[in-house]
């Protein structure tokens, strides 16, 4: 029995993962099964739900309440042995947390005598290699860095000129780093997932991945309970708090059900269908204040 392939896809908070691995799933080979790990920073898995509910394409294994790299390393160790027992999958794509690193990830892979790491995809939104404060983030670096291929989303949401500036600043910030777009999603199939790596010269080995021994700054808070949420009263809230980095979840309007996806580069609401509450995570960064209780006070009063 060959080697199961194991593909990371890392990235920042709010880069695209969930969207991309969707967009992949879309292309699997109708003949082989796929596992897909998804970690959440948070206790509730909002990604898992979305990967649940937009694709049957492949087996979602949640691990939430802390990131893979460190406080939930060994729930995912179980996890992973469990999925390669069963004996069923022909391949393993990971999502670890936007605030997670990946080196104890792929040592636990490679240890693995039945299991062949794949060249590893960071997910890089193009708007967010502008932002100054992100750019100091230990994290967000070490991602790109200890990656193989960049994978740069949202790049339909930015002028061709601007594109090209953007691309050009980050080969200088992040010099020897391939990449590629997100609407070429398919050539990454064809190229990664069959081991193609472009130019083996540009390995992240070659690089040094910048290491920080600082406390994680990101706290969670999860919103439950309010009965009707106004969207536009909380966008309007997520966009002028500067601590919050990253917010997603389901909410009632009244009317309808919405999943709102907000990021350090925008937000957006879509319909989805109906849950038993609504839910919404927010992470935001400790060395802000944030008064948790006056921002959710602020969403009840509609």
């Amino acid at each position: 029995m060959e080697n199961i392939p194991v593909h990371i896809l890392t990235g920042f908070l709010g880069a695209g993962k969930t969207t991309a691995i969707i967009r992949l799933l879309n292309l699997k080979p109708a003949n082989e099964n796929w596992a897909i790990v998804i970690n959440e920073f948070g206790k509730i898995s909002i990604d898992g739900q979305t990967l649940t509910e937009k694709s049957a394409a492949g087996s979602v294994y949640e691990i939430t309440g802390g990131c893979i790299c460190c406080s939930a390393k060994v729930y995912f160790a179980e996890n992973l042995e469990k999925i390669v027992r069963q004996k069923q999958f022909d391949r393993i794509i990971i999502e670890p947390s936007g605030l997670g690193g990946i080196d104890h990830i792929t040592e636990l892979v490679k240890r693995n005598a039945e299991l062949q790491l794949m060249p590893v995809i960071c997910t890089v939104d193009i708007s967010m290699t502008k932002l100054p404060r992100l750019k100091m983030v230990p994290i967000y670096q070490s991602q790109i860095l200890n990656a193989d291929l960049i994978l740069f989303s949202k790049t339909d949401l930015v002028e061709e000129a601007e594109l090209k500036k953007l691309t050009d600043q980050f080969s200088l910030d992040f010099p020897g780093k391939k990449y590629v777009e997100q609407l070429r999603i398919d050539n990454i199939f064809i190229q990664s997932f069959n081991i193609q790596l472009p130019d083996q010269d540009l390995h992240f080995s070659n690089l040094h991945p910048v290491k920080s021994d600082k406390k994680n700054n990101y706290q969670e808070i999860l919103i439950t309970g309010i009965k009707t949420i106004n969207p536009d009263i909380l966008t309007s809230l997520l966009k002028k708090e500067p601590s919050i980095v990253r917010a997603k979840g389901y909410i009632y309007t009244g009317n309808e059900w919405l999943f709102m996806n907000y990021t350090l580069t925008g937000i957006s609401a879509e319909c989805c269908s109906q849950r038993s509450e609504s839910e919404l995570v927010i992470i935001f960064d400790s060395t802000y204040v944030f008064d948790k209780q006056l921002f959710i006070s602020q969403i009840e009063k509609n």
